[in-house]
């Protein structure tokens, strides 16, 4: 820490002793803006992953890399009886989606639904309440980013009825390299804090 020699001969040790309170109460306030957003994703690595057994249904929230291979993936190893994409866009056919779907017999299709209305998480939450209450699910398995598992969760928990059990698939977005360990802290840094909104948002819902 940088001692000002002019205002320590003026001010004698009691100068050394203020810059030292405020270079603590600085360091202090930046540690609290980086750890308020960190506090949403620690709590959420407690959410549950998916059921020994299989759900009602798969959940997937478009709007990020490998979101609907991980929930197939899921879906073809039994995980659940239905697949539902949510926020897929208008006119969106389901073969841009998911390419397997020409390799897919008639009853495999009919287990899988698409919604292209909702554009962010709180309407992909409406429109979960709408297929849940619709088709009686009483387990969903929702698979998002897993910067984005915390707000989604909470989101979903909100709106969902309370008797349905919500369990979570994470995708992971990056890779190994510096550059994408970089899009790793910004985007867990950003969603933490779009979490905490949320969380005043839908407080008196």
């Amino acid at each position: 820490m940088k001692i000002d020699k002019k205002q320590y001969i003026l001010q004698g040790p009691n100068y050394r002793r203020k810059s030292g309170f405020r270079f603590f109460w600085k360091a202090l306030l930046i540690l609290i803006f980086l750890a308020i957003p960190a506090v949403p994703h620690l709590l959420g690595l407690r959410l549950p992953g998916p059921p020994a057994g299989s759900a009602d249904a798969i959940i997937v929230l478009t709007g990020g890399g490998g979101r609907i291979a991980e929930g197939f993936k899921a879906w073809k190893a039994g995980a659940a009886w239905d697949f539902c994409i949510l926020g897929t866009g208008r006119n969106t056919k389901l073969t841009q989606l998911l390419p397997e779907a020409d390799t897919l017999s008639e009853f495999e299709l009919s287990r899988i639904h698409t919604e292209g209305w909702s554009g962010n998480t709180i309407e992909n939450a409406f429109s979960a309440k709408t297929l849940v209450e619709d088709r009686k699910y009483s387990s969903i398995i929702l698979v998002t980013s897993d910067y984005h598992i915390p707000r989604a969760y909470y989101v979903f928990r909100k709106e969902l009825p309370p008797g349905v059990d919500i369990s979570v698939i994470r995708v992971g977005t990056e890779s190994g390299k510096p550059s994408a360990m970089w899009r790793w802290l910004r985007r867990h840094f950003v969603e933490g804090w779009k979490c905490w909104g949320y969380r005043i948002l839908l407080l008196w819902e």
